[in-house]
């Protein structure tokens, strides 16, 4: 096991983690709902295209915290450049987006619970956005990170209900 690796992977994911986490804690605290990128859109098959719970707001809340995040590990360590920082930041909203596309093409609704595409989608986002640009990381720490991520994940979110800002624990 390559340790390096492993904190390589989670350094350049962290910008990730940070975005993906910010919309929950911005909605709640300082800005509230939101305008919902769908801005209401339905689809044919009568669901909404993503939901009341992407908005533009909670997208530009989480580049912020995200991209920020990357500038504090860049001043501390160095690294992850400010372009995989950035990078790492949009593909996590992305991933999660598409999260939200899925579950409503599912037939389920917002709050409803779906397990690992809950907890990964903004990983694979951000991976995928970083292979994309160029950034390589091994398959072994990819996959180690991923189980960092769900315990990382259920932890925070169980948190984040504790603390009242998601009204459902998953």
């Amino acid at each position: 096991m390559d340790i390096g690796g492993i904190v390589e992977t989670l350094i350049y994911i962290a910008p990730a983690m940070a975005a993906n986490g910010a919309p929950v804690v911005g909605s709640r605290i300082l800005y509230g709902p939101g305008h919902p990128i769908d801005m209401g859109l339905t689809l044919p098959d009568g669901r909404r295209l993503l939901g009341d719970g992407k908005t533009f707001e909670g997208f530009i809340f989480g580049m912020t915290i995200g991209v920020a995040a990357g500038l504090l590990l860049l001043a501390l360590l160095d690294k992850p450049p400010i372009t995989a920082s950035i990078l790492s930041s949009a593909g996590a909203l992305a991933g999660d987006i598409i999260g939200s596309f899925i579950k409503r093409r599912m037939g389920l609704e917002r709050g409803v619970q779906a397990p690992l595409l809950d907890q990964l989608d903004f990983y694979i986002g951000a991976l995928a956005t970083l292979w994309l640009a160029g950034y390589r990381f091994d398959p072994a720490s990819i996959i180690i990170v991923a189980l960092v991520i769900l315990v990382l994940h259920v932890a925070t979110n169980r948190l984040a209900y504790l603390l009242g800002l998601k009204s459902v624990p998953w």
